[in-house]
């Protein structure tokens, strides 16, 4: 009989996994373990709302009097740092220690620091919590130049940002286009034309050679030779899965803490979801997604596997931006081998971008067409067979491609 479970990390898988414990019946004690001093809170606003300024804290997750209302004890501002599955206790970075006989691992990821001259100066920033946002806004002030290493999801969004605010901005991509992997070459196109737009200068296939300034930084030089003097730096060039403590108990990691389809590590007692677990994918292989919605879905497939009634849910990947004022919303991997058909016209409207591999949807981005998404959505799970002119022919209703689908592999 499982009398405690400790959730290890309070963002959203750990949270969902909480939520998700409590309706599914589990009634013995439930410990939902953060790092940071804050209740649980929503990091997606971070390069959004918080970052603008338009509001001082990113929202929770859940406040205090809805744990206390699912008789979630709530432990925040300590750290675990060890485990004796076969005493079932945790131990704190403070000497305390815990009583727990599941232990879910969502630790989540750390920012990417790459190793640059100059990367530790003040002045450059990378953006994972709440505490990150306030030290690069202390150098925001209209006029002021920041320069963005990184022109993923979140460098993207803070330029955005930054622009809103009124600041001045350049963005480096050492990559050939921005946004490839999640939206990809066509739609990444797209995004950085409505960012220029906006008037963030973009650099591409431009790596950084050192960061330069005594005690904060003053200038970014490029291997191009080019000298950008700032008065703020925020590098964004990816994040790596928080594994230390997975490692520290001998589980298989593999860049993420190796799990099934269902959540189950090595250890019959321990597993992990969102950031920090490397999940099979549908399509094959496995990853960490870090998005927001596969760590919920992962949540809810692990809480299951904890309580003895495992569901394997490989994962297709599932997320959304906003970069310069549009809404995207991606599903699938829209790189890759097959078929590229677009919807709706794109540069000056609504629309959307599809991959298909053997006639069979795998992959979409929305851009500003929320509504549609639903309905691409179920086009991609359900690995709906289409052809491409019906897809592209933005005349007809989508929905009706997905009630004609003929797809023999038809499931979610």
């Amino acid at each position: 009989m499982t009398a405690a479970i400790a959730v290890i990390g309070n963002g959203v898988a750990g949270v969902s996994a909480a939520q998700t414990l409590r309706l599914e019946g589990f009634d013995g004690r439930l410990f939902l373990i953060g790092e940071e001093e804050h209740e649980p809170y929503d990091r997606t606003a971070l390069s959004k709302a918080v970052l603008a300024g338009e509001t001082a804290e990113p929202p929770p997750l859940m406040t205090s009097e809805q744990l206390e209302a699912l008789d979630v004890e709530s432990i925040t501002g300590r750290t675990v740092v060890g485990v004796d599955s076969a005493a079932g206790t945790l131990r704190f970075a403070d000497g305390g220690t815990l009583a727990s006989d599941r232990l879910l691992l969502v630790t989540g990821a750390r920012a990417r620091v790459p190793r640059v001259p100059g990367v530790a100066l003040s002045g450059v920033h990378t953006l994972r919590t709440s505490g990150d946002v306030k030290a690069l806004r202390q150098a925001w002030r209209p006029g002021a130049h920041v320069v963005i290493v990184g022109g993923g999801l979140i460098g993207c969004e803070v330029a955005t940002t930054a622009r809103k605010v009124g600041l001045e901005v350049t963005l480096l991509e050492a990559g050939s286009e921005l946004l490839t992997r999640v939206l990809g070459r066509q739609v990444g196109a797209w995004c950085r034309q409505r960012l220029e737009g906006l008037g963030v200068e973009v650099r591409l296939n431009t790596a950084v050679a050192e960061f330069v300034g005594r005690d904060y930084v003053s200038a970014v030089m490029t291997s191009d030779g080019n000298r950008f003097d700032v008065d703020s730096v925020l590098v964004c060039v990816g994040a790596e899965p928080n594994t230390v403590l997975a490692q520290s108990l001998g589980l298989k990691c593999d860049r993420g803490i190796v799990v099934d389809a269902a959540g189950s590590t090595d250890h019959p007692t321990i597993f992990a979801a969102g950031d920090a677990a490397s999940w099979p994918l549908r399509s094959g292989g496995r990853r960490s997604l870090e998005t927001y919605l596969n760590s919920q879905k992962q949540a809810s497939a692990v809480v299951a596997a904890m309580l003895d009634r495992s569901i394997p849910a490989p994962q297709v990947p599932l997320s959304w931006t906003e970069v310069a004022g549009h809404h995207l919303q991606m599903i699938g991997d829209i790189e890759g081998p097959g078929e590229f058909v677009a919807r709706g016209r794109i540069d000056d409207g609504p629309g959307s971008v599809f991959r298909l591999l053997g006639g069979e949807v795998v992959a979409a981005v929305a851009i500003d067409s929320p509504r549609d998404f639903a309905v691409v959505t179920r086009l991609v799970e359900s690995r709906a067979v289409v052809s491409a002119h019906a897809l592209g022919d933005g005349s007809s209703h989508l929905r009706d491609l997905l009630k004609g689908r003929s797809s023999p592999r038809a499931h979610i």
